[in-house]
């Protein structure tokens, strides 16, 4: 059944969520906005914009205003923001990009709407599973006076009942100029013979001329001989149980092993990648981990986990195809997750998410408890880089949730563990508030920081109190990217030869070059 356009003429409309206000005047009527009429659910939750109000000052015929791309948070709660792009207009009607295609039978399972009465906007998205279980999100938008996005949202499960929340959203788009510093020179996001297999990059290594790019749908092995033509070589993984978040590469003992961590499994892959062209899957170490660490240690080398718990495991793969345990000290305090890690000899940099950044000292051994050395409080402590430079120890560190007091920045920190300020703030670095810091790395004075949105950027640290960027390149394709939290740059590694690879969500490789 289709329903009118609106149940009272929009020149009643007064605000969102009120439709009783007084008529607009005689120079306002240019500013009526009438979309064509469109369906809405007959039942379920939020099956009414009525369901999910808005504010009382949004702008009668507002929606006019609604296409585009905007930063969408509710910034009192970790990782609730978007940058969607919503299209249309008054005459054909409005819809976020990406979103479904109109579809009010819910005979499937599945249906979805999209409704407007040139004030409000209104989406539905409806599964069933089974006789009887539900799953709804719904969200109600409009634009308010001072020009920002007001959105109501509506989450429903049968089992948890209904959630509405509130968020506020601001205009957004491409940060600066395409690119400063930094220069293409190629990259590859498909393969397979009919180009049907993506490469969706959440990090990348290279080791001689073979870059390792990890991310959902496996591992990949790439020939960047000729950084302006990349080349696939070999496979390893995909889909749900087989996608990786992180990687490492060893050699020793005649062999080149990576380590991955895994996305879905409790484990972390062992890949025999000696001919890259053909890896081969060994027996994983049974210990989960999000992100991996490598490091010499004299005539060894250690690879430490980060496994969202307070423990570290660390192993001996001096080896590679045979790793040994050999302890996993405990970071004290909450145990919110290590999320990752940076080690500095004896000293780990601990990524604990919301309990902030611990340095522990495991100088008395593996086995042993570690003595804490430091802390710093964050609001997502996500990843961290040691470095000396002229001289002076340093930490960066990256924040990832973006709450009203912060987050969206990299702090520069006393790395000297012997000083009396060791781990407090000597300078921080940003390119804007709404958008986050994945990964940094730092060679010689300067930082390389893999930044979602805002692509790579590169920051002279050669003066640790005064941060200052000198080159970029924009990654991230505002005309067709989905709008998702985490977009664009996210992987990075510093080459030779001025090289500086790049895993990123949408294109898979990127290769750069620095340039004066």
């Amino acid at each position: 059944m289709r329903l009118p356009h609106l149940l009272v003429p929009l020149t009643l409309l007064a605000a969102c969520g009120d439709n009783s206000g007084p008529a607009l005047e005689p120079d306002a009527q240019a500013l009526v906005c009438t979309p064509p009429a469109a369906e809405l659910p007959t039942s379920g939750p939020f099956a009414s914009p009525d369901d999910l109000p808005l504010p009382t000052d949004c702008v009668a015929g507002g929606l006019r205003d609604l296409p585009g791309r905007w930063f969408v948070a509710d910034l009192t709660r970790l990782f609730t923001f978007a940058y969607p792009r919503f299209e249309g207009s008054c005459d054909v009607g409005f819809q976020q990009f990406g979103e479904p295609a109109d579809d009010p039978d819910v005979s499937d399972g599945f249906a979805h709407h999209t409704w407007s009465d040139g004030t409000r906007y209104y989406a539905r998205t409806y599964y069933k599973f089974g006789a009887s279980f539900e799953y709804v999100v719904a969200r109600t938008a409009c634009v308010r006076a001072d020009g920002s996005l007001a959105v109501t949202g509506g989450f429903y499960t049968t089992d948890q009942g209904e959630l509405v929340y509130t968020e506020q959203g601001t205009r957004f788009g491409v940060k600066d100029e395409p690119a400063r510093g930094l220069t293409r020179l190629g990259g590859l996001a498909r393969w397979g013979a009919l180009g049907d297999r993506a490469i969706v990059g959440y990090n990348v290594v290279v080791d001689g001329d073979v870059a390792f790019v990890v991310g959902p749908e496996g591992l990949d092995t790439i020939d960047v001989s000729d950084p302006a033509a990349p080349a696939h070589l070999g496979h390893v993984g995909g889909g749900q149980q087989d996608g990786f978040n992180d990687v490492r590469v060893v050699r020793g003992a005649g062999r080149v092993v990576a380590f991955c961590s895994a996305l879905q499994d409790n484990v972390t892959a062992v890949i025999d990648v000696t001919d890259p062209a053909a890896p081969v899957r060994l027996a994983d170490l049974p210990e989960y981990s999000h992100s991996v660490f490598v490091r010499a240690d004299g005539n060894r080398t250690l690879l430490y986990l980060a496994t969202y718990t307070n423990a570290v495991p660390v192993y001996d793969v001096t080896n590679p195809r045979q790793p040994m345990r050999l302890g996993a000290p405990v970071v004290p305090g909450e145990e919110a997750g290590i999320h990752d890690l940076h080690v500095v000899g004896d000293l780990i940099y601990a990524n604990n998410t919301t309990a902030g950044m611990i340095a522990i000292d495991v100088s008395a051994g593996l086995d042993q408890p570690a003595v804490e050395r430091g802390r710093i409080a964050t609001t997502y402590s996500h990843a961290s880089w040691a470095a000396t430079i002229g001289g002076r120890q340093i930490v960066i560190h990256g924040d990832e949730g973006m709450t009203p007091t912060g987050g969206a920045f990299m702090r520069i920190l006393d790395g000297d563990p012997a000083s009396a300020t060791f781990m407090t703030e000597l300078a921080r670095w940003s390119t804007r508030p709404e958008v986050g810091i994945h990964n940094m790395q730092i060679v010689g004075t300067k930082a390389y920081v893999s930044h979602y949105q805002d692509g790579i950027r590169i920051v002279e640290l050669a003066d640790p109190t005064h941060p200052v960027e000198i080159a970029h390149y924009n990654t991230w394709d505002e005309a067709t990217a989905p709008g998702d939290a985490f977009e664009g740059a996210v992987g990075v590694r510093p080459g030779a030869d001025g090289l500086v690879y790049v895993a990123d969500i949408a294109q898979g490789l990127i290769i750069l070059r620095e340039t004066p």
